[in-house]
């Protein structure tokens, strides 16, 4: 990445910022981030922190990201109009139906939407778990347990959203209830901070892997969202934080 100086005036190949397309694709801006760390898509500073991308590289980098395989964890299902459309996606598992579990008819357009959006939550997951898993103890530590906390909200929001989604099921996962994020993060190492959070954050893990036994997908997001909660909830005692503060951060 280089420095640049923006032009005044309006743009035939205007400049975005992370926010302004972490805004229209409706992802989080670390998202953004982990595409420009990876080389995937060009950005240019603008002064000490600010990054820009132009709108051709962005559009580029999602012709590609069209055109590549769906991840695994995930396979397509036909649409059965036995099934009427639904209102709006459960907030909480005691809110599924059966009728949820089979979810409306989307476009094809959204459908490769929903892709695009498993792929990219798979790819910061991904990101944050070998971050943690190959990291010696040091004072990143607490960054890494937020990174991954916001890769677990990506993933949720995802596979919610396909869970709601007729043509995506979740591939049921087997041995996963014992299953640990990173050596660094596993049940008897020297984690700091409460043993209480470490003593949830464990229940929380297993409770993942449990439903990545089984086949509904619903269960799968929820079960990352909570456990993203509670690694926030770390996250905020080892850096000092509150909610508040993390969202004025993002």
């Amino acid at each position: 990445m280089s420095d640049i100086d923006v032009p005044d005036g309006p743009l035939v190949d205007p400049w975005l910022t992370v926010a302004e397309i972490a805004e229209e694709l409706r992802v989080n801006p670390a998202t953004v981030r982990l595409w420009i760390s990876k080389g995937r898509l060009p950005a240019r500073r603008a002064g000490q922190r600010k990054l820009l991308i132009l709108r051709s590289d962005l559009d580029r980098m999602l012709e590609v990201t069209r055109t590549e395989p769906s991840p695994p964890g995930y396979q397509p299902r036909p649409w059965d109009p036995r099934y009427p459309l639904q209102m709006g996606p459960p907030q909480s598992l005691s809110q599924l139906s059966t009728a949820d579990i089979h979810g409306r008819q989307a476009s094809a357009d959204e459908t490769q939407q929903i892709i695009e959006e498993l792929q990219l939550a798979d790819e910061l997951w991904g990101q944050a778990r070998e971050a943690s898993e190959n990291a010696p103890p040091d004072p990143g530590f607490p960054h890494r347990v937020r990174a991954l906390a916001e890769a677990c909200e990506q993933q949720g929001t995802a596979l919610a959203r396909a869970g709601w989604t007729e043509g995506f099921a979740w591939t049921p996962l087997p041995d996963r209830r014992y299953m640990a994020l990173s050596h660094e993060l596993r049940a008897g190492g020297n984690r700091p901070g409460p043993p209480a959070l470490w003593a949830e954050f464990d229940r929380a893990v297993q409770r993942l892997g449990i439903a990545m036994e089984g086949s509904l997908m619903y269960a799968v997001a929820f079960q990352y969202r909570d456990l993203a909660a509670v690694m926030h909830n770390i996250a905020d005692v080892l850096l000092g934080e509150t909610p508040i503060t993390r969202e004025q951060r993002k």
